[in-house]
């Protein structure tokens, strides 16, 4: 896995690992509130419940009832001053239950009053047993939560002074407020899901895109590193020479003949060092600017500029230039396009023998514009054609040096067509010439 992806995968994970911490603390505080108010409500009503039952109870007169009179004075007087959802106990005895719940296992409530909390069981009259409690604490209204046949119940107690030892259960069910805090649980987790989704492809989609431009950014600058390299390297055969030959006339004693010879190779070298800059330059200022001046202009035009500039150099070397030209207009930049069909045809010059022909194509196929030179020359070795286009390779060095060439110029014409979008595509055989065709997806007009 690249670094940038690891980067992402690490903020995203922090990301949801911070939401969930906080939104966990919130729901977890929110729900505890809620519940604590819950508990003070119901703890107030079970209080004043409590305090009318000790109000009118008359524990004198009940001591002198009957067991029958006892049961109807306790169940009139629970009532009246109760109602439903209490349950009245004493010890371990239910003595009075207006609730739609019993005491399932009355072993398992501890009771006794020093305790600020209980453990319970309650089940309904067809359940045949109880789930788990969990205790909570909400300062002074103790409570405890049952989940029970899919309903939530809050259990809390409080001790009577009159008559003294009995104990008011108070059993409310709470399920809608269970049911709201899981929805708001439910919101939140949904809410984190989304959150991380859109968060996770913003960042990866930014990054992805800034590590885009940084690796452009890199392989640029690691070709004009190769470029200097290169160059610096091609520099060293022309400068000895130079150097040598200035040596010679400055210490020894030449005739005139040598002096011409010595002069005409400085000079000759010399002009080879400054297009070998001058190329250099051009070169990188491609691969620095990306900005090229685009514009709507007619290939006849281009085709005429072109023919003009190398007739005289393709007649000094006896070959002849045949162009044929379709008429449409173009989007292009035109100097840059100009100089990459006088590379092309500089080159097809260069590798032809005199009396051949060399030829421009430019014409329409299948929705392309076709910049197209073909010669009868040398020809490339099959294993060499995916190498020319890179900077200073060249197929037949003792020509190349011997015509000035510096191996630039195919990586040049790459670049320019690059640059409009093309593909530069090189096919050739030795001892039958070579065809250079810049194929460009339709911009054209008629």
């Amino acid at each position: 896995m690249k670094l940038w992806k690891k980067t992402v995968l690490l903020m995203l994970v922090t990301l949801l690992l911070s939401m969930l911490l906080t939104g966990g603390m919130t729901l977890y505080a929110t729900g505890r509130r809620n519940l604590a108010n819950t508990a003070q409500n119901y703890g107030k009503q079970m209080q004043v419940s409590a305090a009318l039952l000790e109000q009118f109870w008359d524990s004198a007169k009940y001591r002198q009832m009957s067991e029958t009179g006892k049961a109807s004075y306790r169940n009139f007087q629970f009532r009246q001053c109760c109602g439903r959802g209490y349950i009245l106990l004493s010890g371990k005895e239910t003595l009075e239950n207006l609730t739609d719940y019993e005491i399932d296992n009355l072993e398992d409530l501890h009771l006794e009053e020093e305790q600020k909390a209980f453990d319970g069981s309650v089940e309904t009259e067809k359940a045949g047993s109880s789930s788990g409690l969990n205790l909570e604490t909400a300062k002074k209204y103790d409570y405890q939560i049952q989940h029970l046949n899919q309903k939530d119940l809050m259990l809390q107690r409080i001790y009577l002074t009159q008559p003294e030892q009995w104990i008011l259960l108070s059993v409310q069910d709470i399920t809608d407020i269970m049911k709201e805090m899981r929805t708001q649980v439910l919101w939140y987790a949904g809410s984190c899901v989304l959150i991380f989704c859109v968060a996770g492809c913003f960042i990866y989609f930014m990054m992805r895109r800034y590590m885009k431009r940084m690796e452009e950014l890199q392989e640029v600058s690691r070709k004009q590193e190769q470029l200097m390299g290169a160059l610096a390297h091609e520099m060293k055969t022309p400068m000895a020479s130079i150097i040598g030959f200035s040596d010679s006339l400055m210490r020894v004693h030449l005739g005139e003949g040598q002096k011409l010879r010595a002069l005409k190779h400085i000079n000759r070298e010399g002009k080879r060092l400054e297009g070998l800059s001058a190329k250099m330059l051009q070169l990188l200022g491609l691969y620095e600017n990306d900005a090229i001046k685009m514009k709507i202009y007619p290939v006849t035009e281009l085709a005429q500029r072109v023919m003009e500039i190398q007739q005289e150099k393709a007649e000094n070397q006896g070959i002849h230039l045949v162009c044929r030209c379709e008429k449409f207009r173009f989007q292009m930049d035109i100097d840059l396009m100009e100089n990459l069909l006088i590379n092309l045809l500089d080159n097809a010059i260069q590798a032809s023998s005199p009396g051949v022909s060399v030829q421009l194509r430019i014409f329409q196929e299948d929705q392309e514009c076709i910049f197209e030179v073909k010669d009868s020359g040398v020809g490339i070795p099959e294993a060499e054609i995916p190498k020319v286009t890179e900077a200073f390779y060249m197929a037949d060095k003792s020509r190349s040096r011997k015509n000035g060439g510096a191996g630039l110029g195919l990586s040049i014409c790459q670049q320019i067509v690059r640059l409009h979008g093309g593909c530069l595509h090189i096919s050739s055989e030795e001892g039958v010439g070579t065809s250079v065709r810049a194929e460009f997806p339709g911009k054209s007009e008629r």
